[in-house]
């Protein structure tokens, strides 16, 4: 189950960004590059890998704790040295609810119905949920504690690609992290209006380019720092002056 997401509310200019993707934006392949799993094409999912070097043209769009609705910088200021992804059905369930909240969600739920039957016969079933809201809306005023009760959204059936990213947490001693990360996707609502959402993954070309393990890659950096190498047999001596 995965935590509760940060409310996104402002809107970054994404059509003022769109250019610098465009120009900025690179291919990346498993064939060649240290990434796994890339999704296949969605139209609901719109995502571009961004060398390190151009980061700090970014920088305004980073806002931890306060991010946008539409814009996700999903490893700002960790380049991926490699990637991963994997797609997952994300909820929340949130099980400490006030009487007040439970009350204010069925009185809407009933509302909804009714503010529906000015403009049309309500069906069976809905009218059977009407009756079932109004019901219980009764009970919980005159027993609050009739009820145990949680806010989920289980079976909205939320589901959304996960970015797996790995980087340098310390560059001098070239220790790595791993960290995960959901990815926006585009949303349709009533009246095929899209809500456009963009994904920008942060790379770095050196290490994330070569077509050998990750682990050799860090061994290559760190041997790359002795300038000395004296080769003897099967032994290189690795030196630098202190």
């Amino acid at each position: 189950m995965a935590n509760k997401p940060t409310k996104r509310e402002e809107q970054a200019p994404i059509q003022a960004i769109r250019p610098l993707l465009k120009n900025q934006a690179i291919q990346l392949s498993p064939l060649v590059n240290q990434i796994s799993n890339i999704p296949p094409a969605d139209q609901q999912l719109e995502y571009y890998f961004i060398p390190m070097q151009f980061m700090k043209e970014y920088k305004p769009y980073h806002r931890p704790g306060r991010p946008f609705k539409n814009l996700k910088l999903v490893n700002y200021d960790k380049p991926a040295i490699s990637l991963s992804f994997f797609y997952k059905h994300k909820y929340t369930i949130e099980r400490t609810v006030s009487h007040i909240q439970v009350v204010q969600h069925i009185k809407n739920y009933r509302d909804e119905l009714l503010n529906r039957t000015l403009f049309q016969q309500l069906s069976y079933n809905e009218q059977k949920d009407l009756q079932r809201s109004d019901e219980i809306l009764r009970t919980i005023r005159q027993r609050p504690d009739a009820y145990q009760a949680c806010f989920s959204n289980y079976h909205h059936k939320y589901y959304y690609w996960y970015c797996t990213y790995r980087y340098f947490d310390d560059l001098a001693s070239m220790k790595t992290t791993t960290s995960s990360e959901h990815l926006l996707k585009h949303t349709e609502r009533p009246g095929h209006q899209v809500h456009e959402r963009l994904n920008i993954i942060f790379i770095d070309p050196e290490y994330i380019s070569e077509p050998v393990p990750h682990d050799h890659k860090i061994v290559d950096r760190e041997l790359d720092t002795f300038p000395i190498q004296l080769r003897q047999g099967i032994t290189t001596l690795y030196l630098r002056e202190t």
